[in-house]
């Protein structure tokens, strides 16, 4: 019988992982673009890895395009398979810089790319360990078809995002109580920041019921994230978290795309279904 760790470094075709880092990569890529509102005032207490650097270098043109311009080098480094595994902690480094100059900058944020940084870390890491044969496989052409991607890499991905959720859900119990999904509160924030012209902007208001029957949902879909770690009970988290996106989005400028993407395609059957198809198209090209 296989120990867990033996489990964990079983490997898988890349095929599945090569997708998230895409979808990481052009996330990366787009904060590097992203225009940011830089305000002034008086910062207050610790709010990124930054919160240590002078007023004077935060606010520079100079440190916010050194952040850009090396998060744009790596990103295409990464992308093309070259000085790894150091373009990938170049990623990691500068986004990490990046986003928290605006944390330094603005009255009030969102979390709409801590989840990319993470999981660009636990790729960053794994990379680190198989550098040499990852490099190997790219420079003989048995990339795509040979296992190369520990499991270790997936599941410790699927604990990070079911975590990150768990986390939402029960920082809403502390701060706010049940109460949280009492149906009036997000009557108002949708009547406040809700776009005027959507139809489920329409739904929420005229059911005080309807909606503390959404926040409810809400609260337990988000609290049931790390159970994302069973296979079986993943789909049903999975599917209630991308609804639960789903709807935001339809209601709110929240940013939230990015969550959703990397949720779904960790908690869908995205890996099974793309690994599966990869196999197919290996195995009669092996065959004799």
């Amino acid at each position: 019988m296989k120990t867990i760790a033996a489990r964990l470094e079983e490997r898988t075709l890349p095929q599945f992982n090569q997708v998230v880092i895409w979808a990481l990569l052009v996330m990366a890529a787009l904060l590097a673009i992203w225009p940011f509102h830089v305000q002034t005032g008086e910062r207050g207490a610790c709010a990124s890895v930054f919160c240590w650097l002078p007023d004077a270098a935060i606010h520079n043109r100079w440190t916010w395009l050194a952040c850009r311009t090396l998060l744009i080098a790596g990103v295409l480094l990464w992308l093309n398979q070259s000085w790894l595994p150091w373009s990938c902690w170049l990623v990691v480094i500068s986004f990490t810089g990046l986003w928290s100059l605006h944390v330094e900058t603005t009255s009030n944020t969102a979390h709409i790319f801590h989840m990319a940084n993470m999981l660009l870390t636990i790729q960053a890491i794994w990379i680190t360990a198989d550098a040499p044969l990852i490099r190997a496989q790219w420079r003989v052409g048995t990339f795509w078809k040979l296992p190369l991607v520990p499991r270790w890499v997936s599941l410790a991905s699927i604990t990070y995002i079911g975590i990150f959720h768990t986390a939402a859900g029960l920082s809403k119990l502390l701060f706010s109580g049940p109460q949280w999904a009492n149906g009036t509160s997000l009557q108002l924030w949708t009547y406040l920041w809700g776009y005027p012209w959507s139809p489920t902007t329409r739904l929420i208001l005229s059911s005080r019921w309807l909606t503390q029957g959404l926040q409810v949902l809400t609260l337990v879909v988000e609290t049931a994230g790390v159970l994302a770690i069973f296979p079986r009970l993943r789909p049903i988290v999975g599917w209630g978290l991308v609804a639960f996106y789903i709807g935001v989005l339809a209601t709110f400028d929240y940013g939230f795309q990015f969550n959703a993407l990397l949720t779904a395609l960790y908690f869908l059957p995205f890996e099974q279904l793309i690994t599966h198809t990869a196999e197919r198209r290996i195995k009669p090209q092996t065959s004799p």
